[in-house]
């Protein structure tokens, strides 16, 4: 009698083949009847936390979102402000360079997105390091509320072939401009209604 030995590791790769891939960021977002309005400018401020946590990257955003109910599309119009060598909250932060845009960008029913921006981010813009680079990034966010958006980043800035484990967040601006926020608020733990003894 022969008895075969089964391939474990090759039937989970079979199987991990076949299911779809799920952006973790949304599987537990609650869906919305109708997508909060963030039209209008918004400062928003990228955490590169595998590169300088806490260096924000920030820009001034313009959105302007089409609802259709539970869904939609979302313009934006990304320009880099002069942060390096400032404090994050400095008055001195300024437009330089060229905004990055993302047109059409689709919505879905949990108000989650992902902006892909490309193009050129200025010297004084990059508060990490002065230089200017070429960068290719995904937003990959949620609409929170009227005053609220943020979510993760992946992709390249320059020779940072991956910056994934970066984060966003954007909040309406003012003047004077806001004090960054790089990131989703921390989950808030559920109240069981249970007391302790």
């Amino acid at each position: 009698m022969t008895v075969a030995c089964v391939d474990a590791k090759a039937r989970f790769d079979e199987y991990d083949q076949r299911v779809p891939k799920v952006d973790a960021d949304t599987t537990d977002a609650p869906m919305v009847d109708t997508l909060p309005n963030i039209d209008g400018v918004w400062l928003l401020a990228v955490d590169p936390k595998p590169i300088a946590a806490g260096a924000f990257i920030q820009m001034a955003v313009t959105w302007d979102i089409t609802s259709a109910g539970p869904s939609g599309t979302l313009d934006g119009s990304y320009q880099p402000l002069m942060t390096f060598g400032l404090a994050p909250d400095s008055p001195s932060r300024t437009s330089v360079g060229v905004p990055l845009v993302a047109n059409s960008v689709p919505v879905d029913s949990t108000a989650s997105f992902t902006a892909t921006l490309t193009g050129t981010l200025p010297g004084p813009a990059n508060s990490v390091s002065g230089t200017e680079y070429q960068v290719a990034i995904n937003l990959i966010g949620t609409i929170r509320s009227t005053t609220l958006v943020c979510g993760t980043v992946t992709g390249s800035v320059g020779p940072i072939a991956d910056v994934s484990g970066s984060t966003f967040a954007a909040v309406p601006t003012g003047s004077p401009l806001p004090a960054p926020v790089g990131e989703c608020p921390p989950a808030t733990a559920v109240d069981a209604g249970v007391d302790a003894p």
